[in-house]
């Protein structure tokens, strides 16, 4: 009986010992860990039966993001900087620049892997006959009745159904520098000594004073002096970094004498934009054609602003309330500044992003801080002049008080609304932000919208001769 216990007791020692040797090991390697990634910003637990749907987790760029599934995984695959903490959890660093990423993840007796698929940087918005309000009214019923004026686009309740990525900040100078690096010239070919001196020359001494694949912090500052042109190569530079199908086709165009305007014919529409990009081009003009099939990224059109600014909102006139709000109220969600820039340089290094309260959406910046690009091809919106886009969002530098000469320059604050807009002629210049769709081509249901296309432009444009 004796050794019966002094036996048991042995047992449960050895036991004993190996359970602190395993504690110990994994205290270890998740120090180890610890030290190769630091702490761990972001944690998410996946149920396995989960992982047949599509599942889509948002991170941001360079966070250290542990994922644990609830039952064992044979192998994790990645092309991102990795460790596997135990046989369900992988710790990995995320991508440092916005768009998409998949970790594969392999389970016992399975012929295949599941894919979680990371949203970096953006929001992942799944509508199921959404509710959404649309247009915007400028006059009061008060105002219409007695002076006859008509709302252009009149607010209108409008359901939804489609998946979208969203870029949850505007997108900053770093994204820009580091997604076109090849595009950006090391010398300046323009001709125009005026152009050499603004903007094409600022991002040749951004290139210079950059890294080649540094990382892009989060909080980085906005982009806002890009003409529409490169906001299409950009998008198309994000797609192609993915593997997706680019959204915009670029050709030749003779059709000049019009200016920037869009156009729809044989079934598909389209623009015609000025061809500002790094280098100096022969031709004035180029012709952007969308290709509907594609996934790729692209800027979000009027309706689709207007659906994510507001963010669900459909009672105020903007995301801080009315009318009543005060500056502080709205500087909860704009970043706005009434102090005038000394030089174009000092305007076109803004603050960085995604330091204010988001919508309900979980979109920063909407508003303030700079005026973001939305294409137009309906005639029936405030502010569409026959520009392919115009600015939306307001930008940073505003003014305090709606008299005086300065209003000519910079808005007054209280201006600033979901239907506040700057022309978009292809003279302006803006900051942007991209949008995708995932899967099926999403269905409107807005009775009341009518659009109108035409081979011929929807105005005759100024041309502003900025050669």
């Amino acid at each position: 009986m004796k050794i019966k216990i002094l036996l048991l007791c042995v047992a449960f020692f050895v036991l004993l010992l190996n359970a602190c040797s395993n504690s110990a090991k994994k205290q270890d390697l998740s120090t180890e860990i610890t030290k190769q990634f630091g702490p761990i910003e972001r944690s998410f637990d996946v149920i396995r039966d989960s992982l047949d749907e599509e599942n889509w987790l948002e991170v941001e760029k360079n966070e250290i993001v542990k994922i644990c599934v609830d039952v064992p995984v044979v192998a994790w695959k990645t092309s991102l900087k990795s460790s596997i903490l135990n046989d369900s959890c992988l710790i990995f660093q995320a991508p440092t620049l916005v768009g998409v990423d998949i970790v594969k993840v392999f389970f016992p007796e399975a012929d295949t892997s599941n894919n979680i698929n990371l949203a970096v940087g953006m929001k992942y918005l799944n509508f199921k006959n959404e509710k959404v309000l649309l247009g915007f009214n400028e006059y009061s019923e008060e105002r219409q009745k007695i002076l006859g004026e008509k709302n252009t686009d009149p607010e209108r309740l409008a359901s939804v159904t489609g998946t979208y990525l969203v870029d949850k900040y505007p997108v900053t100078n770093c994204e820009f520098i580091q997604v076109l690096w090849d595009s950006i010239p090391e010398k300046a070919t323009y001709d125009n000594k005026l152009f050499i001196e603004q903007d094409r020359q600022k991002w040749l001494l951004r290139r210079k004073n950059s890294k080649r694949n540094e990382n892009c912090v989060t909080h980085d500052t906005a982009t806002n002096v890009i003409p529409l042109f490169q906001t299409f190569k950009y998008a198309n530079a994000r797609s192609a970094r993915e593997g997706l199908k680019p959204y915009y086709i670029f050709s030749d165009t003779i059709m000049a004498e019009n200016g920037e305007r869009a156009f729809y014919n044989n079934g598909s529409y389209g623009f015609i934009v000025y061809y500002w990009d790094f280098k100096q081009q022969k031709n004035r003009y180029v012709k952007v054609s969308v290709d509907e099939s594609s996934d790729g990224y692209r800027l979000p059109y009027y309706d689709e602003w207007m659906m994510f600014a507001r963010g669900g909102d459909k009672k105020n006139r903007a995301p801080w309330g009315d009318s009543t709000a005060t500056l502080e109220e709205a500087q909860k969600y704009a970043q706005f500044n009434s102090v005038r820039p000394r030089s174009a340089e000092e305007e076109s290094i803004l603050k960085p992003v995604g330091l204010l309260q988001p919508n309900g959406y979980g979109l920063y910046d909407m508003f303030g801080l700079v005026e973001e690009r939305v294409l137009v091809t309906n005639v029936n919106i405030r502010g569409d002049f026959g520009f392919p886009s115009l600015l939306k969002g307001g930008g940073y530098w505003v003014e305090l008080t709606e008299e005086g000469f300065n209003v000519l320059f910079n808005p007054y604050w209280k201006w600033i609304d979901y239907g506040y807009f700057h022309p978009g002629h292809h003279g302006t210049t803006g900051g942007f932000r991209l949008i995708r769709n995932i899967g099926k081509k999403t269905v409107w249901n807005d009775s009341d919208k009518k659009i109108i296309y035409d081979d011929e432009p929807f105005y005759t444009p100024v041309d502003w001769g900025c050669d």
